[in-house]
């Protein structure tokens, strides 16, 4: 036998003999194809949108609702008011007399029935006018409806008998839902009033103290409210008699005017949020002295923190208290 026939035969039984054996893991034999299956980084969690003026997570078909606002008369005999507990952001405005006023805005989540439905303030117009909401309303006098007029602003009234309005003891109550749904098309997304925290980012850079009670007195009216709640992370308090929650407290403080509407047939005190002065924010147990600007007509409100830092709310809903120069402030 010569030696390259020699060779040839080696190598042949040398193949056969690993041909019957295992080099892979158990079970599997040499000859099956080997597992290339490439590496799979673990999938990471999906980042969901924030509604707008709430900062919390929502499906995203709701970021771009529009948002509705709706003044809502609370006191001086007025029903005790619905719809707050479900409202994004609420302005309360301390007017003549006894009486409040709040201007509800709903985008995040509907108020099957909010109300009941009041007139515009110049106030609501000026404080609100960059949301762009579809506004319900409800016998405002000229003089506040041509303001209303120049901003362009959709509005409706209970009068034009369109779905989503309803009527109780004489008191007019929109769905707020249904009222979205019907927004006319040239609606824009609502712009951000504030900026809202992400998980662990404080209040403020610098300034936060401990609060868990806010107590706001101003002439003529009862002292309101707030107390914190630790477990469900929100402010408390009773507003017309009706239990309300927010996430944040802003205080801004103005002046107010006052003016005889013929309309009404007395005189009203009105705030006037196009300016700046001092603000007091409440977030998460916590206060900070802040200062407020808003220096024109359709210019966003800004507030800055001690040392001119943005203060940052925590996600969820928010009201703003229009705080008169005579009222006073109490913390603990």
């Amino acid at each position: 036998m010569t030696r390259q026939i020699r060779l040839s035969l080696a190598a042949a039984l040398t193949v056969a003999a690993l041909a019957g054996c295992s080099v892979g893991p158990a079970g599997q034999q040499s000859g099956a194809a080997p597992d290339r299956s490439p590496f799979v980084l673990p999938s990471p969690e999906a980042v969901r949108p924030r509604a707008p003026l709430t900062g919390l997570e929502v499906d995203a078909s709701a970021v771009s609702k529009t948002a509705v606002l709706v003044p809502i008369e609370v006191g001086t005999g007025a029903a005790a008011p619905v719809g707050l507990d479900r409202a994004d952001i609420v302005e309360l405005e301390f007017a003549e007399g006894r009486l409040l006023r709040a201007a509800a805005v709903y985008q995040s989540q509907p108020a099957d029935k909010a109300g009941p439905v009041s007139a515009v303030r110049p106030a609501d117009v000026k404080l609100l006018n960059q949301l762009r909401p579809y506004v319900a309303h409800n016998a405002t006098p000229k003089g506040f409806l041509d303001l209303l007029t120049a901003t362009k602003l959709a509005a409706v009234t209970p009068q034009k008998k369109l779905p989503g309005f309803t009527t109780a003891a004489g008191r007019s109550y929109v769905n707020t839902g249904t009222l979205q749904a019907g927004a006319p098309d040239s609606q824009l997304e609502p712009a951000p009033l504030f900026q809202y925290a992400q998980p662990g980012e404080p209040l403020a850079a610098t300034g936060t103290t401990p609060a868990t009670t806010v107590v706001v007195s101003a002439p003529g009216h009862a002292a309101l409210t707030w107390k914190f709640d630790e477990t469900s992370k929100r402010w408390q308090a009773t507003v017309g008699g009706a239990p309300v929650a927010a996430a944040n407290l802003v205080l801004l403080t103005m002046p107010y005017t006052k003016k005889v509407v013929k309309a009404l047939k007395k005189e009203v005190a009105l705030a006037d949020p196009i300016g700046e002065g001092k603000a007091q924010i409440f977030s998460s147990g916590q206060g900070v002295e802040a200062h407020w600007y808003k220096t024109g007509f359709y210019s966003a409100l800004n507030i800055l923190g001690p040392s001119q830092y943005l203060v940052r709310l925590a996600p969820g809903p928010t009201w703003v208290l229009l705080v008169p120069t005579t009222a006073k402030v109490t913390t603990s």
